[in-house]
């Protein structure tokens, strides 16, 4: 008991000392602390030791480090040649329903012979294609599932690279099924879809000058085994809008290459869709990438088709006209 007694008051002198030290030192704490608001901040170096372990640029859109690459990487044969292709659009160009995609995409350029030898998506296909012609050596798969062209602007442009060399752009089938709502009109819907997409491509002028951009029209909704079920109302919107929009997208022809799918009847075909009914699968994007690439390598790309079965309506004028 006299030894817990000793201990007790031991402690409390301490602890009495040490509150005393702390009073003392206290103002001239306070003091420092004034004298550091009212100079000028003295501009200081970050330690080596806390800086990111990645670059900026090699950040993911979260802000947040690239996954690991994938597993079926492999050193190439051959080194990658001069240029960079880009895909941008939304989930078809993403990949949605193929099996080897190699989805965690870091958001910069990658030689796709090593990130994703294997890969199915017409994106990467197409950039196989590319690196074997020796056209583009590099790629990034932009695309991002649901997107309109707003989102396109919005979420992709910024990571496109100054020094890409080759765009392709696929996207309006979500933007042509905003129709579905009749709190959308046909004409409000094409009159936005144009100004955006035009904008987009001027931007992508800017943002990077040497880049050849393709563009890829997209099928008609009305068609596609997705909208089977859909009201029977709401289909001859579905294909007016797909088709004031595609051939808004082929008017750019030839000051731009058009790859064609509305008129494709691969496009259409259950057997090369993936379940959902609107994205292709392996065998679609297989399809796709080869008309993609045929036009990229083609001296004189080909005009897209003015008429097909899939184009309805007499005139656009008749088309705009509904409701």
């Amino acid at each position: 008991m006299v030894t817990i007694m000793l201990f007790r008051s031991f402690a409390v002198k301490i602890a009495c000392a040490a509150l005393f030290v702390g009073s003392c030192l206290l103002p001239a704490v306070v003091h420092a602390q004034a004298g550091a608001i009212t100079s000028a901040p003295t501009p200081t170096v970050q330690p080596a030791s806390t800086l990111p372990a990645v670059a900026p640029w090699a950040l993911n859109r979260d802000g947040a480090a690239p996954a690991a690459t994938h597993e079926g990487n492999a050193t190439p044969a051959t080194p990658p040649p001069a240029g960079l292709y880009v895909a941008m659009g939304d989930s078809i160009t993403e990949g949605v329903g193929i099996t080897k995609n190699c989805r965690a995409f870091p958001t910069h350029p990658v030689d796709i012979a090593a990130f994703c030898p294997e890969g199915q998506s017409y994106a990467i296909l197409t950039a196989l294609a590319l690196r074997k012609a020796g056209m583009a050596g590099h790629f990034m798969n932009l695309g991002i599932g649901g997107a309109h062209v707003e989102r396109v602007i919005a979420d992709e442009l910024p990571y496109l690279p100054a020094e890409t060399t080759l765009v392709t752009l696929y996207i309006g089938t979500n933007d042509s099924r905003t129709v579905k709502s009749p709190q959308h009109t046909i004409a409000e819907v094409t009159a936005q879809y144009e100004q955006h997409y035009d904008q987009l491509l001027a931007m992508i002028h800017e943002r990077a000058p040497k880049a050849r951009i393709a563009l890829i029209n997209f099928p008609n909704e009305k068609y596609l085994a997705s909208t089977y079920n859909f009201p029977a109302d709401v289909l001859p919107r579905f294909d007016a809008t797909s088709q004031l929009l595609a051939k808004f997208i082929d008017a750019h022809y030839p000051k731009y290459p058009v790859v064609d799918t509305i008129c494709n009847p691969s496009s259409y075909d259950v057997a090369l869709l993936y379940k959902g009914g609107v994205h292709p699968n392996e065998a679609g994007a297989a399809i796709l990438a080869d008309a993609v690439v045929k036009v990229l390598l083609a001296k004189t790309p080909p005009a897209p088709p003015a008429k097909c079965q899939w184009y309805d309506a007499a005139t656009a004028g008749e088309l705009i006209s509904w409701p």
